[in-house]
């Protein structure tokens, strides 16, 4: 059985998945169950179960009406100037920024944290007990922004987190709705911004009609809003 297979790649842990595979009779039953299906996990199935038959559960809600969701159209070189404007105006309690990649988690809290923000990351590098201590300062206000790749932050639920930034646009409805789940828990209010770069709209578009939702556009505040 190879559970939760999109984590656990990831993570970095397909070359781990294809050996234990590899090396099993060929005589098994294999069961996947994966909360998404990106091309990699479709390429082990094909290989690892060819005659396998695809089971999808429909989803009962989509995203939560008392989430705020709204985009900025950005460059990406402008990205991290445009965050620390937003992050000046915008009134929120804790934050969660996605990024795409573990470096990328590392390089944008050590940027925020420059720049005067209360910022650290977490990615499928960091170890449980150091996930969890961070968590916990998230959690209890010692830390106000938590830098996080999809697979880090799923299952977080804490109450404080009253934004979730896309810094950077997922590239599947599925992965938008599992992020900006983190806010606007138990009909608490909640806000979802994501950066939208000139070659992403088909991205934007394509989450707007599957969640059946418009996302607002928003004007990059000025010098004189900060």
């Amino acid at each position: 059985v190879l559970d939760e297979a999109d984590e656990m790649l990831n993570m970095g842990f397909a070359e781990d998945v294809e050996q234990i595979l590899a090396g099993t009779p060929d005589d098994k039953q294999v069961a996947l169950f994966s909360a998404t299906m990106p091309a990699q996990i479709k390429r082990i199935v094909k290989r690892h179960a060819p005659d396998a038959s695809e089971i999808k559960v429909k989803a009962t809600s989509t995203t939560a009406a008392n989430v705020e969701q709204r985009f900025l159209k950005v460059g990406h070189p402008q990205k991290v100037d445009a965050l620390t404007r937003i992050l000046e105006v915008e009134n929120f309690d804790g934050m969660i920024i996605f990024v795409r990649t573990k470096h990328a988690t590392e390089e944008l809290a050590e940027k925020l944290r420059a720049r005067g923000f209360s910022a650290a990351a977490i990615n499928g590098d960091v170890v449980q007990a150091q996930r969890e201590r961070t968590i916990d300062q998230l959690r209890n206000g010692k830390l106000d922004i938590l830098v996080a790749t999809d697979v880090a932050a799923r299952g977080l639920d804490v109450p404080r987190i009253s934004h979730v930034v896309n810094h950077d646009i997922p590239t599947d409805t599925e992965s938008y709705v599992h992020r900006i789940g983190r806010t606007g828990r138990a009909g608490r209010p909640g806000d979802a911004i994501s950066f939208v770069t000139p070659r992403e709209n088909h991205l934007l578009r394509a989450i707007e009609k599957t969640n059946k939702t418009t996302l607002t556009e928003m004007r990059l505040p000025s010098v004189s809003d900060v």
